[in-house]
């Protein structure tokens, strides 16, 4: 790991990119800290994850196997059954998942990660049937031009959530949330992908400085609540 760029280091990469922007692997390699003689940290967490089966075998992994996986002792061990116990209890909080019946729903959930960030970034919201938000996904993070947005990593990204409702949301630093001809081009490049594919594509939303502008009404709102 020392080898490494300093931008590629798990811990490095959450200061630098944001802690959203890692890997499971990634993720499990911060909790565990510290790699042994025979492994890196990274290559111990993903030495862990092939063991039990996968990222969401952790949920219901217990002590008793996780020290019997080699270079996981009491410590690492107990590091991650707290990791794991906290987002149960998170979890079990949401009883009432955030349903998004109109736009204004969706910029509520999002306003407080995109309002003041200084770069653009990309969420992906996967919705399901009810119109509860299932999954989201932050997607990019750009410089000003959401255009750079694959449009085959949203739709990757969808059909592995198992939804076929999505909407796209994305920020304008400047506070503007006025769609540029960039924002025109890669919603319509969405649409025409998302019917091909039989997935709802219910909006996408610009969130600006205590504003906001839905693609579905094309029509900027401004917040009352904030």
């Amino acid at each position: 790991m020392l080898n490494c760029p300093v931008e590629e280091r798990p811990r490095e990469k959450a200061i630098y990119y944001g802690i959203e922007t890692l890997s499971n692997q990634e993720l499990v390699a911060v909790i565990l800290r510290t790699g042994n003689k025979e492994m890196s940290v990274l290559n111990l967490a993903q030495f862990l994850l092939d063991e039990i089966g996968g990222f969401q075998e952790l949920k219901d992994i217990d002590y008793q196997r996780l020290i019997q996986i080699k270079g996981i002792k009491q410590a690492k061990a107990i590091e991650l059954m707290a990791c794991i116990e906290l987002a149960k209890r998170m979890q079990s909080k949401q009883s009432i998942k955030n349903r998004i019946r109109q736009p204004k729903d969706a910029y509520a959930y999002i306003k407080n990660k995109l309002m003041f960030e200084k770069q653009e970034k990309v969420v992906l919201l996967c919705l399901n049937n009810h119109l509860e938000i299932v999954q989201d996904k932050l997607l990019f993070i750009g410089s000003g031009d959401v255009s750079l947005l694959e449009t085959k990593e949203v739709f990757q990204y969808t059909l592995r959530s198992g939804c076929n409702r999505i909407i796209l949301i994305h920020n304008h630093p400047s506070g503007n949330p006025k769609p540029s001809h960039e924002d025109q081009e890669i919603t319509r490049k969405i649409e025409m992908m998302a019917k091909h594919l039989d997935i709802e594509f219910i909006d996408h939303i610009i969130i600006g400085d205590h504003c906001y502008y839905s693609f579905k009404s094309n029509q900027i709102y401004q917040s009352k609540e904030d």
